[in-house]
């Protein structure tokens, strides 16, 4: 028999058969030589298998893309309610590992800016920095400058822009500005992704006009101090082929006008960003500069010069933010005395309010307007300016029902309100026979025009600047916080150098050495700026920006006297400030010892310097945080009009304006036991939204006092500081309105926990305030919510024209603009101290005044018992009436204007 043998194919043969089984049974193409698909016959199985795979892909791709842009609406949620602690576990999940993204970090970074956490966004931010291969360099001062080079995807630059605004609403402008020229290198240098210059400005991979003005928005919530931040401040810093030096000087206006030099040519500036650098200039009084700024915005957006001039084509916020410019030039240069340079600049602001009050003409159509027009293009850079007139995202610009866009509409009325309002006032300011103070051969305009010096002595006695920012910060509710030691040169040398630049004293100086008269001490006290040569050159005197604590101690003592108004633990002798100006010895007429009354939170100080005007025998301070609204509260001191009109513009000496975070004031500069009253009007609630339909019951506001306890103005710690400083035995006051009865609960809430032996706070009795109708009781009943008009009772003295309140906020409150506010309540919380028999005495205030214009302010003959109403039909009867009188009043008024 023959041997068995298998029939043998050649080797070639046999690898194609496998090649062209492997490639059907995957579902391959094959390709032939020229690289185009083979014509060959493909499994029918590995191509459904192919199909489903791709099918499977998708799917996973959009189910994670959802999953993705779900993770960012519930962030996002959490962000606008202000609920952090929830939104950092939300994104630190371990089942969004997978999910978080640059864009996640953004939106927790910005959370962490609203709820004042800094520390807790910058964590974020290097967690990103560290997550890509970012190139390190040796170890510096602040972690972002161990990177010399990153990606904007790694760290997009609303990740920045969030960290900046968190820097800035904390005051921390040493920090903020060294980011912002990081960030400025970054820009000329081109980023990790070799993208060079951007596509269109405002665009994601790099510094744009957005993150400019929120450097510039925290420069005006600052005044400009001393860099003290790191051990030496002169550090040498490249940007670009230019070397720039680190500041001595951060914050104000010396920040923003370098932030604007280095963004001059590479950002295009918004009409924002011309209001905020254009009110910096003219709240140190640099009134010309401001106004060459000002000419630059009205040649860059085409605004006409002439106020006869067609303006029908000119968007409204760009009007608004004009009439803003130009209203703070006025008010600075009435601080300056030169009345003709305000009336001109208040009728130009009064017309182009007209105009913009004006009903306007039905256009064509957008090819009606000129597309090659200046004004047309700036109109779309985005930023606040869009959405407020519906540019912007459209889950911004409305919440379903229209409420956002009948709120933005509402505070633009209101804004334009109080623009004409402030504007009428200065005009009146410039009468021809406001101030019988006028030297001879002047005009009598005003104090401001009768004498400088007078004009120095108010800022060296009634403005104290010691910190500033946008919102009372995470540190603030921190019970470890302890007082910062400094000597009392250090102290005044801060204070003089914010006046010296952000207050406008350099500029008052500079009057006083250019007067014929010049003071001999004065130009001892500044050689060089006095100098012959200096003089000849310049045709004025030049003025150092930098002054050492000799020269600080020199200037004040020249200017004021010698006195202790800071004493050396660094607190604030009141008694001897108000003193140093008025000469007396700091009793009323009656002779009794003048009662210091408080406010926390000011604002732009309508309400004190009402009640300062109507009680001359009282002292008040107000404690702003942000250095715009201080510096507002001091020009409203200077420039007050008397009612009686015998002197028309004689300041208000009984008010002290004082830029400083609350909590850090009474702890730090307030003396124990000093002060009479504290009051605290339409404070902001640590959130708007969360919890605004439900109440704060005592299970749920068993955190108010620990560490998860929400940033905000009267937290546990500021309420403790609050006691300390009152007058003890029930003889100090502590009074709170508010609009949000949400917050309200959460204010008693937090007092009622706080132990006892600290706090030593209680109600005021019943028949102290018959006038307000006690709506619930904390804690075991000592702590009373009341409804209720602010009056007398509690030391608000408000005449009958203005029954519904004098601030701003009560001006506000008027037009219901707030979503979460009520529009027909006020809240209102009277404590006093623990002890004595009485917490009022009555001795200090104004008798007149309260016979002639108590009005509504009068109480009830019987007290109120247990929240019952007294008279509640008859009551109710007259708010109406006097309502409906009101809106007839204000719809006449309005007619009036309409007229020609």
């Amino acid at each position: 028999a023959e041997p068995h043998t298998e029939p043998t194919n050649p080797p070639n043969q046999r690898n194609k058969r496998r090649e062209q089984y492997l490639n059907q049974s995957k579902g391959s193409d094959r390709r032939n030589s020229s690289g185009q698909p083979a014509a060959s016959k493909h499994h029918p199985r590995g191509d459904w298998q192919q199909k489903q795979e791709q099918q499977r892909l998708q799917i996973d791709k959009q189910k994670r893309h959802q999953e993705a842009l779900d993770l960012s609406q519930q962030l996002r949620q959490l962000s606008s309610q202000k609920r952090l602690k929830e939104c950092i576990d939300l994104y630190h999940s371990p089942s969004h590992d997978e999910l978080r993204d640059a864009h996640h970090g953004s939106i927790v970074v910005d959370c962490c800016a609203r709820c004042g956490d800094v520390d807790e966004a910058e964590k974020i931010v290097h967690e990103m920095l560290q997550s890509g291969k970012s190139k390190k360099k040796e170890t510096c001062q602040y972690f972002w400058e161990e990177y010399k080079q990153f990606s904007y995807k790694q760290v997009p630059i609303q990740a920045w822009t969030a960290l900046l605004k968190g820097y800035v609403h904390s005051g921390m402008m040493a920090k903020a500005d060294s980011l912002f020229h990081y960030l400025c290198a970054k820009a000329v240098a081109g980023d990790g992704d070799k993208q060079g210059k951007r596509k269109r400005e405002g665009a994601d991979h790099g510094l744009n006009v957005r993150t400019l003005n929120t450097l510039l928005r925290g420069c005006l919530w600052t005044a400009t101090s001393l860099n003290t931040d790191g051990i030496n401040s002169m550090i040498g810093r490249k940007v670009g082929s230019k070397g720039v030096l680190r500041n001595e000087l951060v914050g104000g206006v010396t920040t923003a006008e370098g932030a604007w030099s280095l963004c001059e040519g590479n950002v295009s500036f918004d009409s924002s960003s011309y209001e905020y650098l254009i009110s910096l200039l003219s709240q140190s009084l640099q009134c010309k500069r401001a106004e060459d700024c000002l000419q630059k915005m009205r040649s860059e957006f085409g605004i006409p010069d002439l106020i006869h001039d067609n303006l029908d084509a000119i968007d409204p916020t760009m009007l608004e933010s004009l009439v803003v410019c130009l209203v703070v030039i006025a008010r600075g240069y009435s601080l300056l005395g030169r009345m003709s340079d305000v009336i001109r600049c208040t009728e130009e602001a009064l017309h182009y309010l007209d105009v913009s009050a004006a009903p306007k003409k039905e256009s064509a159509g957008p090819s009606s307007n000129n597309d090659d027009s200046t004004s047309a293009k700036k109109q779309t850079t985005g930023g606040k300016k869009a959405w407020k007139d519906g540019r912007g995202d459209a889950n911004l610009r409305d919440d379903g029902n229209g409420r956002r866009e009948e709120s933005n509409k509402l505070f633009r009325n209101h804004r334009q309100s109080e623009l004409r309002s402030e504007a009428l006032s200065l005009q009146n300011l410039c009468s021809q026979d406001s101030s019988p103070l006028s030297k001879q051969g002047k005009q009598a305009h005003g104090i401001t025009t009768t004498n400088a010096s007078h004009i120095a002595q108010l800022m060296l006695t009634r403005l104290l600047y010691f910190s500033g920012g946008g919102t009372t910060g995470k540190d603030a509710t921190k019970t470890t916080a302890s007082p910062t030691k400094s000597s009392v040169e250090e102290d005044t040398q801060q204070w003089i150098h914010s006046l010296w630049h952000s207050f406008g004293l350099k500029e008052t100086v500079q009057r006083l050495l250019d007067e014929k008269d010049e003071d001999d001490t004065l130009k001892s006290i500044f050689p060089q700026a006095s100098s012959e040569t200096q003089l000849k050159k310049n045709k004025h005197h030049l003025l150092p920006s930098i002054l050492s604590p000799e020269v600080c101690a020199r200037l004040r003592a020249h200017i004021v006297g010698e006195d202790n108004a800071i004493s050396s633990d660094g607190r604030i002798n009141f008694k001897q400030l108000f003193t140093s100006l008025n000469n007396d010895t700091g009793a009323s007429r009656s002779g009794t010892k003048k009662s210091l009354h408080i406010e926390l939170g000011a604002g732009s100080g309508d309400w004190a310097a009402l009640q300062a005007k109507l009680n001359p025998s009282e002292n008040y301070v107000t404690v702003e945080l942000r250095a715009d609204r201080v510096a507002q509260t001091f020009a409203k001191c200077l420039l007050h009009q008397d009612a009686d009109e015998t002197n028309k513009n004689a300041p208000l000496t009984n008010l002290c304006c004082v830029g400083a975070e609350c909590g850090s004031f009474l702890r730090d500069r307030v003396e124990s036991g000093s002060v009479s009253t504290i009051f605290v009007n339409h404070p902001e609630p640590p959130t708007q939204t969360y919890n605004a339909t439900g109440t704060v019951s005592n299970t749920n506001s068993a955190t108010v006092i620990s560490a998860e306890e929400p940033a905000h103005m009267l937290n546990s710690q500021i309420i403790l500081s609050a006691a300390r400083c009152l007058e003890a035995n029930g003889k100090g006051r502590l009074i709170i309105v508010t609009d949000n009865l949400i917050y309200a609960r959460l204010i008693c809430n937090t007092i009622a926990r706080l132990p006892e032996e600290d706090a030593k706070l209680v109600g005021l009795p019943q028949s102290e305030v018959r006038d307000l109708r006690r709506i619930e009781s904390f804690g075991d009943s000592s702590i009373n919510l009341y409804e209720g008009k602010p009056s007398v009772s509690i030391g608000h003295y408000i005449p009958n024209k203005f029954e519904g309140g004098t601030s701003y906020f009560d001006r506000l409150w008027r037009t219901g603009a707030g979503k979460h506010a009520d529009m027909r309540k006020r809240f209102i919380i009277a404590l006093q101290t623990s002890g004595g028999n009485s917490s009022y005495s009555s001795e200090g205030v104004n008798k007149s005044y309260g016979a002639k214009h108590s009005g509504g302010n009068k109480q009830s003959s019987k007290p109120n018992e247990e929240g019952k109403k007294t008279n509640k039909k008859s009551s109710e009867k007259q708010r109406r009436r006097n309502e409906r009188r009101l809106l007839l009043k204000q719809q006449g008024e309005q007619k009036g204007k309409e007229q020609p």
